[in-house]
């Protein structure tokens, strides 16, 4: 009997959990939502401690061949408001709105420079505490407005989307990509320092036609901006570490110009101590494509020409990375991941690279290795 008992409590427990099976239950149609594709925060125009946020979300119409849920992206919608609080801005700004604001789908943050350190620090905790947020939504910073920069018309689509697509194109070199998740990484990890993209409008004609333009990266301490990196610079930057694919690039050979494409890298970081000294070491290997060579004439290149612009562009780029970690070393920023190397093999030093890491490596020792390999000389017949 007790059996019997047991068995229909189960019988009926089991069908009251259905009911709360089904997923669409809290379903919400798309055109009773706003995506948001690009968040911009700004400092308040009046009060220092607010800051002023600006979102962008597409404009949506109903199909005219599809159901009633079907919609269809055609214009964007850029709306600001003020607070003391991220979603406190929102909610603001959804007072404008008949759909509900979404920040689950975000892709960008653009964040201005002239954000102070505290308001930095503020409103990187509020996006990272947000469990509906995309945390993989890239982040860029500008060094003037980013409701400017949102509002500017670069093609058919929402200039948000327009950034995405560029950002994800194949790695171009010019660029370090970041995401919101991998900045809040770096700026809470040790012995690294995190680095943004600078996103800027640029003319593109004489008309006052402008576009979106990626210009190099501006490296954060403190969550404060601290040095900016032009694109060559960010290019060497991605040497080190490894990340250039499918780039071109000119390499000065004596009085010419010698050009690789289709450019690889790869790099072996490592952060050596030495008694009482530490070396920053490197050995970056870099293959390419013969895509110019200094004497213009179209005629095969024995193996010897090849072996001696290998050993040029070696030097050169040796020269120029070198010159590089210099200028992060002056400026105490290892935007590399020296220290967090180190960290990784001198766990038990963690406590001392709290407190010195900087001093560290800006007196520690380099030691720079590029090696070129020139894997195809084109296809000259």
């Amino acid at each position: 009997m007790k059996s019997i008992m047991q068995r229909s409590l189960a019988i009926v427990l089991t069908c009251a959990a259905l009911i709360f099976l089904p997923g669409c239950w809290d379903y919400e149609a798309i055109n009773k939502r706003a995506a948001m594709i690009g968040l911009g925060i700004d400092p308040a125009h009046d009060d220092p401690e607010k800051i002023r946020v600006t979102i962008q979300v597409p404009i949506l119409h109903n199909g005219q061949s599809q159901g009633e849920g079907s919609a269809e992206t055609s214009k964007f919608q850029d709306l600001s408001g003020e607070s003391y609080s991220l979603m406190e801005a929102i909610r603001t700004i959804q007072t404008k709105m008949d759909r509900q604001a979404d920040v689950a789908q975000l892709r960008v943050i653009v964040l201005s420079s002239q954000l102070s350190g505290e308001t930095m620090d503020s409103v990187l905790g509020q996006l990272m505490r947000l469990t509906k947020i995309n945390r993989l939504a890239y982040i860029f910073m500008t060094p003037g407005s980013a409701e400017k920069v949102m509002a500017t018309e670069v093609s058919e689509s929402a200039p948000m989307n327009f950034v995405e697509k560029s950002v994800k194109v194949k790695q171009h070199g010019y660029v370090v990509r970041r995401q919101l998740w991998e900045y809040w990484r770096d700026t809470t990890q040790l012995g690294v320092v995190p680095m943004i993209p600078i996103l800027t409008t640029e003319e593109i004609d004489d008309k006052g036609k402008k576009t979106l333009a990626m210009t190099g990266e501006e490296v954060y301490l403190n969550n404060k901006p601290a040095l900016a990196l032009s694109r060559n610079e960010t290019l060497y930057v991605n040497l080190l570490m490894g990340k250039v694919r499918d780039m071109s690039f000119d390499i000065p050979i004596g009085q010419g110009v010698m050009t690789l494409t289709d450019m690889r890298a790869k790099s072996h970081v490592r952060c050596i101590k030495k008694k009482s000294e530490v070396v920053l070491a490197d050995d970056v290997t870099v293959a390419g494509t013969l895509a110019k060579h200094v004497d213009p004439s179209p005629k095969p290149l024995p193996p010897t020409n090849i072996n001696e612009l290998q050993l040029q562009a070696s030097i050169y780029l040796t020269q120029q990375l070198t010159d590089m970690v210099v200028k992060l070393q002056q400026q105490q920023t290892d935007v590399v991941g020296f220290g967090r190397n180190y960290l990784q093999a001198h766990p038990e030093e963690e406590a001392r690279l709290k407190q010195q890491w900087s001093q560290m490596f800006g007196h520690a020792k380099l030691d720079i290795q590029v090696k070129v390999a020139i894997r195809s000389k084109g296809g000259l017949i």
